[in-house]
């Protein structure tokens, strides 16, 4: 028996056979590795997107109730819903083009910088899919929403220089912004001030 015909034992540990073809192990180690980084690093992010979101739409009892403190600080007024609280502005983003009787929750009202000033919280609650016969589920969105009554029409020149995180728009005798996510109390004084400058500069210049 001709010895040197048999398989060496440690080709045999060194090489895979992948459909009748050699191929070196550490190669092989190498492509299953980076497939399990690819998924994993698919699965990951699937994870911390839902992860993301769920922390974006969560909202405890103490942070409600800090937005309340805020109002009675401020001599402001607190709703924790007002129906047809948003009607006023539809045709507007984010809300629907046409609506009536759409309610607005955490409606915070009153003065500020001289002005008249109103943030609340818009949900806008959709059907994904059906769940069955007579049953079916929704997904929620939330908006923070900011205004403050201007006294004259904005210039168009001004809404479209603001930037995407801070978008204006005025309708109805208000300049509105809003943004994704739930109303918290160390947003409003911020978003008001803003919207305040905004006008500022906007009557100022003339």
């Amino acid at each position: 028996m001709n010895f040197d015909d048999l398989p060496h034992p440690t080709k045999q540990r060194d090489v895979v056979i992948v459909n009748d073809r050699e191929i070196p192990r550490r190669y092989f180690l190498m492509a299953a590795a980076g497939v399990l980084v690819l998924f994993g690093g698919a699965f990951g992010g699937i994870v911390w997107a839902s992860w993301s979101d769920a922390q974006e739409d969560s909202r405890d009892d103490e942070e409600v109730s800090a937005l309340v403190a805020l109002a009675q600080r401020r001599g402001w007024t607190y709703r924790a819903r007002v129906a047809g609280g948003a009607d006023r502005y539809e045709g507007a983003t984010p809300f629907p083009d046409v609506s009536s009787g759409l309610s607005v929750w955490d409606c915070v009202e009153g003065r500020h910088r001289g002005r008249t000033v109103r943030c609340f919280e818009y949900r806008d609650a959709r059907t994904v899919q059906s769940a069955g016969p007579g049953h079916s589920l929704t997904k929620t969105s939330y908006y923070a929403v900011f205004s403050v009554t201007a006294p004259n029409a904005v210039p168009r020149s001004v809404l479209r220089a603001a930037d995407a995180e801070s978008p204006l728009r005025f309708n109805r005798g208000e300049l509105i912004t809003w943004a994704k996510g739930r109303l918290r109390e160390e947003d409003v004084v911020p978003k008001l001030n803003y919207l305040c400058d905004v006008l500022d500069r906007a009557f100022d210049s003339r």
